[in-house]
């Protein structure tokens, strides 16, 4: 099985190593921090996305955002280039309709997955993701072997479009953690305790949550904010446009998606 690899970086680096550490044959397209690890431990590498698509059995996105997906895709031609049999697996946090839309526009032939994922570059190199993945049961079968190499969970989750949907849930509820821990630790802050301290008790009680523990090292708030901002204030404005097509209230969530709205924390 022949697997073509577009998005290196910090976490598709690690994704790559991992999954060739499990003997899978790995091509990547030659851009990005972490090319020369990757190439080092036996990848191969192509400077043309329609290339590196026509020789792929499935090619895997790990981009940042839809505008990166749609520029590969459609403007570089990569999907055109898909044969027939092949899968096309989206690991970037996008909308759930361009993972639709990209579905429709596939060759005869070509099956598409959107195969979220939930965790960090450590995370990846245990081997320790949570994946998410819509599509049809047959493709995400036939792509197993390359998530299970980097995700201990793999959860088929539906129709196409049903991972991202789940993906950006989930990403809704972590922002709205994040910035509630902040909040609370600057009230903490201002009650004479130190982060560095506090953290580590409130961690062992019922108010714990992932994003508590990004404060863990006893950073600035607004220092620890910085890190997840790009990341997280881009998913957030991914749900709310994706609520606001499909008519869904997100009221609740209204203090989450203003906050994250602002271009950085302050």
């Amino acid at each position: 099985m022949r697997i073509g690899w577009i998005g290196l970086g910090a976490i598709g680096a690690n994704m790559v190593l991992r999954a060739l550490g499990a003997g899978l044959d790995m091509t990547v397209f030659a851009r990005g921090a972490g090319l020369d690890a990757v190439r080092a431990a036996g990848a191969a590498s192509v400077a043309d996305h329609g290339a590196l698509a026509t020789a792929s059995d499935i090619l895997a996105l790990c981009l940042f955002d839809d505008a990166q997906v749609r520029s590969v895709l459609f403007d570089d031609g990569a999907l055109a280039a898909m044969v027939p049999g092949s899968i096309l697996a989206i690991h970037t946090t996008g909308s759930p309709d361009l993972a639709r839309e990209i579905g429709a526009r596939a060759p005869a032939g070509v099956m598409v997955i959107d195969a979220t994922f939930s965790g960090g570059p450590h995370t990846v190199l245990a081997g320790d993701l949570t994946a998410m993945v819509g599509g049809e049961a047959d493709a995400v079968e036939r792509a197993r072997p390359l998530i299970a190499s980097y995700a201990s969970r793999i959860h088929h989750v539906g129709p196409l479009g049903h991972g991202q949907t789940i993906k950006l849930l989930n990403n809704l509820l972590f922002a709205t953690n994040l910035k509630n821990a902040a909040a609370l630790l600057e009230v903490a802050e201002g009650q004479g305790f130190a982060i560095a301290d506090i953290v580590p008790i409130l961690t062992g009680c019922s108010g714990d949550s992932y994003a508590l523990n990004l404060f863990r090292s006893g950073v600035p708030v607004d220092a620890a904010l910085a890190r997840s901002w790009p990341f997280v204030s881009k998913d957030v404005a991914t749900v709310a446009a994706s609520a606001a097509g499909a008519g869904i209230d997100l009221a609740a969530f209204a203090p989450t998606l203003a906050f994250f709205g602002k271009d950085g924390p302050a």
